[in-house]
């Protein structure tokens, strides 16, 4: 166990990435799209056990953390983007949450780093989408290793032809053409479900939120 959590990166990813800010991140993102997925919210923060130790990677602006905060023992949320983790903390600073944490860095590195069984629960909220296709699967595998289940939220595969669809397409398109390819992508390799395939895990759909446009499924090894 110690010799795994020695490694550098984590087997078949690709290498850490950097960490870099995108133009809507920060307070962009805490004013336009986090009072969209209250919803989400909801739903994940119901589905954690009191008391448990929580990763949130690709935590953003740190709401979802620190709802987890109000049940869980301790939450690290884990951000690539520069200007994420410094409006969490912000937002740390003000609600003087002690038993969360932010931390900025690549989640193949940091996860490769953790002991099997270092968390209780990993929460994912839109993460997988906007990651490299070829990091997805052992970031996921990964994530299950550190932490007993995993909570993923991520869009419908495929997504409804509906109104509130055509809105979350219309979001994907202005995140810029990069953003808007992973989507693409994640959805051709069948979402949250295809992706926990590809990496040898179990998955288990708890719900469909935000007009049967968002799945939240449990991921296992």
């Amino acid at each position: 166990m110690e010799e795994r959590a020695r490694k550098s990166n984590v087997e078949g990813s690709t290498a850490p990435r950097k960490p870099r800010s995108r133009y809507y991140d920060g307070a962009l993102w805490r004013w336009l799209i986090d009072p969209l997925t209250s919803e989400v919210q909801n739903f994940v923060v119901g589905q954690v056990e009191p008391g448990v130790r929580v990763l949130d990677v690709g935590c953003g602006t740190g709401l979802l953390a620190l709802r987890l905060a109000q049940r869980a023992a301790a939450v690290v949320g884990l951000e690539l983007s520069p200007a994420m983790v410094a409006y969490a903390n912000r937002r740390l600073a003000a609600e003087a949450a002690p038993n969360v944490s932010f931390v900025l860095g690549d989640a193949a590195a940091f996860l490769a780093a953790r002991p099997d069984g270092a968390f209780d629960t990993a929460t994912m909220a839109f993460v997988l989408h906007e990651m490299p296709a070829e990091a997805r699967a052992a970031v996921l595998r990964e994530s299950a290793r550190v932490a007993r289940r995993v909570i993923c939220v991520d869009f419908k595969v495929p997504m409804p032809r509906s109104s509130r669809g055509f809105f979350y397409r219309g979001l994907e398109v202005a995140a810029g053409p990069e953003h808007f390819r992973g989507f693409r992508d994640f959805g051709m390799r069948g979402g949250t479900q295809g992706v926990a395939a590809s990496a040898g895990l179990s998955c288990r759909q708890m719900g469909v939120v935000l007009g049967g446009c968002v799945d939240v499924s449990e991921v296992r090894r």
